[in-house]
């Protein structure tokens, strides 16, 4: 009750600021465009955040959102991830503002603003802490969980071998720097991003004739009496949002530590870029995985979690889709790994500025616990986790709304700069 509540609120103040900057959002492909062409770094930051993103939630999480929120969840989706894209403009703006060179990369993120921007460092620590639990203890071990149950099912896999070869991946490629991050991430990500759409984008159009029926429902479901007065019980509205503001993570906060490596001149120029992430992640991709599963009106009873999004594609393919199913999932949750190393080093760094010990010892310490949060992925219960995520989530992103809200001036000074300088 408390989390809807949350993002019920959520969506509103995400309807005001939009109102208030009058949808400067809608010109995110535009303007990212220009960001992308600009700046190498700009689209590495475009690429990690991506990967973060474009998690297990992506099909274990439409799934779930069908089933108990109904087919009128997706639109629910699509419109709340127009509105809270405004945040993702604006915290985005923030990092990049207020990024600093730390052993000689450009780092930045939630924590950063806050410290330098708000001057609330106890504040600043707490969010950095916090958001180090979710990369090792919350979100590392989910995608973790993802990444062995998508070889386990198909390919009957010993767990104790998956977890060797996550943890030999760890040493020769997670923990060999930022630029081994990079290069993994850059050939990943456009990869399986592209089989997911066009599998998808194939599936519809080989049915087409199907998709007037499917809009017409999913808008009737989307405001009928049920949903829209269940809003705060979990009608088709309230799951919606959740699935739209967990999944592209907009105004939490965790973005931020992601575009902060970016070197792009132009702050709001970069928060653009994120927006387009927003869109890629939810208003395409979890909108495209939604309306394939309403096409094939997929019976998902008896199922759940990483077997339901695999038997969906088997459901399709026939036994070639089980291992395509795999091959998604296994993709999806390995580059949100990844990435969420990335941003946990990020915050373990900031507060290594703030404990004054050594720098080394600090990161062997987090490593250490990135490999056990792997051990515990491994073998987890993924609804527990999924359960721990949302209510860390809401913590974050009760913090970051207060610090953008704070935090307003800022924002116009640099979007003033921005309109004067790129319009």
């Amino acid at each position: 009750m408390i989390i809807n509540a949350f993002l019920f609120l959520f969506f509103i103040i995400a309807i005001i600021y939009s109102f208030k900057y009058r949808f400067i959002q809608i010109s995110f492909i535009k303007e990212s465009r220009k960001a992308l062409k600009k700046e190498r770094t700009s689209y590495y930051a475009f690429l990690m955040t991506l990967a973060s993103h474009i998690g297990a939630g992506n099909i274990v999480g439409v799934t779930s959102a069908l089933i108990i929120g109904g087919p009128g969840s997706l639109l629910w989706m699509i419109i709340s991830s127009f509105f809270i894209s405004i945040f993702a403009l604006i915290e985005n703006t923030l990092s990049v503002k207020y990024r600093q060179e730390i052993n000689g990369e450009t780092r930045g993120g939630a924590s950063f603003y806050i410290d330098k921007g708000l001057g609330k460092k106890k504040l600043a620590i707490l969010f950095s802490f916090l958001l180090l639990c979710s990369s090792t203890i919350f979100f590392g071990p989910l995608q973790v969980n993802t990444l062995s149950q998508s070889l386990i099912i198909p390919f009957k896999i010993d767990q104790a071998l998956v977890l060797i070869i996550m943890i030999l991946f760890s040493f020769f490629v997670i923990f060999k720097g930022t630029k081994i991050i990079i290069k993994f991430i850059e050939m990943l990500v456009p990869f399986m991003t592209l089989v997911f759409v066009l599998v998808a984008i194939i599936c519809i159009l080989l049915n087409i004739n199907r998709m007037p029926s499917i809009i017409v429902m999913v808008v009737k479901d989307a405001f009928n009496f049920k949903s829209i007065t269940g809003a705060l019980l979990g009608g088709a509205m309230i799951v919606g949002l959740k699935r739209s503001a967990f999944s592209n993570e907009a105004g939490l906060g965790t973005s931020p530590t992601l575009s902060g490596m970016s070197k792009i001149s132009s702050p709001v120029a970069q928060g653009y870029v994120q927006i387009l992430t927003v869109f890629i992640d939810t208003a395409v991709m979890c909108t495209l995985m939604g309306v394939m599963i309403l096409i094939y009106d997929i019976n998902m009873e008896g199922f759940e979690g990483i077997s339901l999004a695999i038997y969906v594609y088997e459901v399709i393919f026939g036994e070639f889709g089980k291992y395509l199913g795999s091959f998604l999932l296994f993709s999806f949750s390995l580059a949100t790994w990844v990435s969420s190393y990335y941003s946990g080093e990020t915050n373990i760094l900031y507060l290594q500025s703030h404990l004054k010990k050594d720098g080394n010892h600090i990161r062997n310490l987090y490593k250490l616990l990135f490999i056990s949060s792997t051990v515990f992925g491994i073998y987890a219960n993924a609804p527990e986790i999924w359960s721990a995520i949302d209510i860390g989530m809401v913590f974050l992103g009760i913090i970051n709304i207060y610090v953008m809200i704070k935090l307003d001036k800022d924002f116009k000074g640099e979007l003033s700069k921005f309109m004067k300088e790129y319009s």
